[in-house]
């Protein structure tokens, strides 16, 4: 007997028992998922009909909860419930037939029915007779009844919310605009016989419908159970034939195959004890298992040279994971020590601001000399460690991969003012010259609209600002900017550093962005630093697909540059340039200095002409019309007066004037003592370096100047008797304000956002105000939404309307005029300001004398002692908007109070949350350190203000 001819004996009867299997069980499933499928539409028959009831119910229940409670809401569920039985909204999601029920008693969330075309009543009736079998053909009468049993109840109901609201008079039966409200009669009504009649109807011709439902499926239902029956038995018969076969086959494989290789298992073990002096089986009549032996014998010879090769095998094996668990442990290690660093320079941050606060606190009271020369190193030192610990954080950030990159929109001009802003006022205490260069062919409107991480670009270049200013003694620092358009909306920024110092060598350079890495060993002696900077630099640039190098040439200086891609939007290219079509001459002595304000303007879209001497000066002017003239504040020589025809063309009012100085602390230059008194007035200065941004921000001539307190005016009318009305949120603001308009006489309306206002003011009746002053910055509504609503209203289209911000800045202003403001107040505000801005837009006259500011002290101590609570407040809350306005409401007023120092750092702080540089779990903890001393001095400076 062959091996083949048993195996396919076996082979049928497994086959056999396979397909008979697979059929019988495809079968069982069809017949499982008929009777599932009945199952479920029975139940979803009968949910839906109890779910019908249950709003039928649901809809008497929020009558009656309507009429006793006079909630709103029951009426407007009320009315959804009809639109969805009209059909014209339906459920956002499932509910279940206690849903009403539960929502009703307030045990659940209401699932909104939400509008869209769902199925009418009608339908809904009519659809279990679409999926039951054997129903009643007088379902149609049933549901008609329920209709206009239904029809009827909701006209019944539609008069008991007419009695609640005094809208219907029961005496005449009919529908009035006026009536006495009748509550007990709508009370009545509900529980009258009659609807009590309709309801019952109405539930009970629903119960019959899902008792009909029922009994439809109950037969369908039987005769499936008996058809799985009858499979199931002719399964077990075909099973019984197929086990047969198989014992059949088995008891044939025992004795002439699996007999034989018995034997041969023991042979295998013996061989595996390490004996290869074995004796083979000898089978019969089934030549396969005797060509098998053959094979065994021959596998036998190379056994032992397989054994050896296996063993080498899983000593490479175990090699290579100790490897893998040693490069995961090392990996493992690298975290954690990121992690560590990153937790320990957080917890010394707070301690360490502590000191920098505390310190500050103290060097503003009055202290010998010595102590405070003291105090100051301490806060040098503070503030060097901080710089070293925020290098720790963020070096062990990017090692650990905890970076974030954002995607928003923002200017190039605002990356550089502030990496420039970092650094300006070291370079200046070093004799440096801070330049701003842009590449030819680069437009002010391609870096008004780029799209990146803003925050990472600055530090990055304040990286690299912050080693070329600390490395050079001398000379200039330059940032090059370069826009090249990789796509339509896609571009490589590059931006180099240069400087005028040492330079590095070539293997200074070749190392010179590893980790702790830095020129020699002498540079953290002499100028200090981890060298971590120019690591996080390149981290952080890869990270964003960009690359960073140095080029560099010894006692000539460096240029650090990196490129990183950024997104534009396209549509800019079509707009002007800001200044496109103006004309200017640029007087200053030719070079790398003039070459970079020439390369500004120009990308401005201003045509720029550059001289080197007041005659070529004088001469552009005679011959071109020009808008602009911008000088060097140290080119000209103080001994020698300027020209007549220069101070003739200077006096132009068209014509804008700009000095050029050196750097911040420069701009009391020697220009100022040449030029006359009105034109200084007018005079606009400019700083090294100079942006875009300053060129094209700078004041018009058509700008509304704010008139001077002591100006002579002609109006006879005074501010006594004037309405106003006050948009303010913060108390102390809210005191400030008021408390100068009634000193001047006038009446003062206060609210604390812009939708009181507007619920105020929308009214026909609403009273008469002269003036409104509203603030930006406030909860609810704020005062550009307020704004935009008032100037819609025609009655209060001309009413003037003045804003209130702590924020400072030109486009603030420009925003506030373009949305209809007349005019800006910059606080804190000061009654001269205040008056002067009412004066000229009410034209009256300026009262005299100016009151006196409220006593602070006490202000200070009534809103604004607890602070920290109010913050922690708002953190619990998760109300990031509150929070940063309680800051943004304290830089005013710490302003105002005189304290310089926590002025900019609370003014930091909104800078860091409204860019989310900063946490609001660490402003608070900074505050709490610092807030109980400046708390405990305004308590004695009001306890003396106070008279005993």
């Amino acid at each position: 007997m062959k091996l083949a001819a048993l195996f396919r004996f076996v082979l049928f009867a497994t086959l056999l028992g396979l397909a008979s299997n697979v059929w019988m069980g495809e079968r069982a499933d069809q017949l499982q998922t008929s009777q599932t499928a009945l199952l479920t539409a029975r139940l979803n028959a009968i949910n839906e009909l109890r779910l019908l009831q249950s709003e039928f119910d649901a809809l008497q229940t929020l009558v009656a909860a309507f009429v006793v409670s006079k909630n709103s809401q029951h009426l407007v569920n009320y009315y959804e419930l009809l639109d969805a039985h009209a059909g014209a909204r339906k459920y956002a999601q499932p509910v279940d037939n206690v849903y009403w029920s539960k929502l009703i008693a307030g045990n659940t969330e209401a699932v909104p029915l939400v509008p869209a075309k769902g199925e009418t009543l009608e339908s809904r009736l009519l659809s279990p007779q679409n999926v039951a079998p054997n129903l009643s053909v007088d379902v149609k009468a049933s549901v008609d009844n329920i209709l206009n049993l239904s029809k009827r109840l909701r006209e019944r109901e539609q008069i008991v919310f007419a009695l609640t609201q005094g809208l219907y008079d029961p005496d005449a039966g009919k529908y009035v605009s006026e009536a006495p409200v009748r509550d007990d009669l709508a009370i009545q009504m509900l529980f009258s016989e009659e609807y009590l009649g309709m309801s019952n109807a109405i539930r009970a011709e629903i119960q019959g419908r899902i008792r009909a439902v029922e009994l439809g499926f109950q037969t369908v239902i039987a005769a499936q159970a008996n058809n799985i029956k009858t499979t199931a038995n002719f399964d077990l018969y075909l099973g019984l034939l197929v086990t047969l076969m198989a014992l059949v086959g088995l008891a044939v494989l025992q004795r002439f195959v699996v007999a034989p290789l018995r034997e041969l298992n023991k042979v295998s073990k013996q061989i595996a004890q390490g004996n290869y002096s074995v004796t083979l089986p000898n089978p019969r009549f089934v030549t396969e298992m005797t060509n098998l032996v053959k094979g065994f014998a021959l596998m036998i010879g190379s056994f032992k040279r397989e054994l050896e090769q296996g063993e080498a095998a899983r000593s490479a094996e175990m090699i290579a994971f100790e490897a893998k668990m040693g490069r995961e442990r090392a990996e493992a290690q690298v975290e954690a020590r990121g992690m560590l660093l990153a937790n320990m320079s957080h917890e010394i941050r707070t301690p360490m601001n502590a000191i920098l606060g505390m310190t500050a606190l103290t060097l503003k009271s009055d202290l010998p000399e010595q102590e405070r020369n003291y105090l100051l190193k301490v806060q040098d030192a503070a503030k060097s460690l901080l710089g070293l610990l925020n290098d720790i954080l963020d070096y062990s950030k990017a090692e650990a991969g905890m970076v974030e990159f954002e995607h928003i929109p923002f200017t190039l001009d605002e990356v550089l003012a502030n990496s420039f802003l970092a650094v300006q006022s070291q370079a200046a205490s070093r004799k440096l010259m801070l330049l701003n260069e842009v590449a030819p062919g680069y437009s002010n409107q391609l870096g008004q609209r780029l799209v990146g991480d803003p925050s990472r670009l600055r530090q990055v270049l304040s990286n690299l600002l912050s080693n070329a200013v600390k490395f050079t003694e001398s000379g200039s620092v330059r940032v090059f900017s370069k826009l090249q358009t990789r796509s339509d909306t896609g571009l490589d920024l590059r931006i180099e550093v240069h400087d005028t110092g040492s330079g590095l060598s070539k293997s200074q350079v070749e190392r010179i962005f590893e980790k702790f890495a830095q020129g020699d060993s002498s540079i953290s002696r002499v100028y200090g630093g981890t060298g971590l900077g120019l690591s996080i630099a390149r981290e952080l640039v890869i990270r964003m697909g960009g690359q960073i190098s140095v080029e560099s040439t010894p006692g000539v200086g460096s240029c650090f540059w990196f490129s990183v891609p950024v997104v534009y939007d396209s549509d800019i290219l079509i707009e002007p340039l800001p200044l496109g079509y103006q004309n200017g001459v640029l007087l200053h002595q030719p070079g790398p200095v003039a070459d970079c304000v020439m390369s500004v303007l120009n990308a401005t879209g201003m045509q720029a002409t550059l001289v080197s001497t007041l005659g070529q000066c004088i001469r552009q002017l005679d011959e071109n019309s020009c808008d602009w003239i911008l000088l060097q504040s140290d080119l000209l020589d103080p001994s020698e007066p300027l020209p007549a025809e220069l101070l003739e063309h200077l006096s132009n009012p068209a014509l804008r004037v700009v000095a050029i100085d050196r750097d911040l602390l420069s701009a009391d230059s020697a220009l100022l003592q040449m030029l006359p008194a009105d034109i200084t007035k007018q005079l606009i200065h400019l700083a090294h370096p100079v942006l875009m941004q300053d060129i094209c921000a700078a004041p018009r001539p058509d700008l509304p100047i704010l008139p001077r307190s002591d100006a002579p005016r002609e109006y006879p009318e005074s501010l006594q008797g004037k309405s106003a009305l006050i948009l303010e949120d913060h108390p102390v603001n809210q005191e400030l304000v008021c408390s100068y308009l009634k000193a001047a006489g006038m009446h003062v309306t206060l609210c604390e956002h812009g939708q009181e206002a507007v619920e105020l003011l929308d009214p026909d009746d609403a009273p008469h105000f002269d003036v409104i002053i509203t603030d930006l910055e406030m909860p609810v509504m704020d005062g550009y939404e307020f704004t935009a609503w008032l100037r819609d209203q025609t009655r209060w289209m001309d009413t003037p309307l003045v804003g209130l911000t702590g924020h400072a800045f030109s486009e603030i202003r420009n925003r506030c005029l373009d949305l209809g403001m007349d005019d800006f107040i910059a606080k804190p505000v000061e009654a001269r300001v205040l008056y002067a801005t009412l004066a000229d837009l009410l034209h009256t006259e300026i009262p005299s004398p100016l009151p006196s500011p409220p006593a602070l002290p006490n202000l200070f101590m009534e809103h604004c002692t607890d602070l920290p609570i109010k913050l922690r407040g708002h953190l619990d809350q998760l109300d990031e908007g509150a929070f940063v306005r309680e800051i943004h409401s304290m830089v005013s007023l710490l302003a105002l109070l005189g304290e310089k120092a926590l002025h900019l750092v609370f003014r930091d702080f909104e800078q860091g949350l409204n860019n989310q540089t900063i946490d609001a779990k660490e402003v608070l903890d900074q505050i709490r350190t610092v807030w109980p001393a400046l708390v405990k001095k305004y308590s004695e400076l009001a306890e003396k203000a106070t008279p005993s």
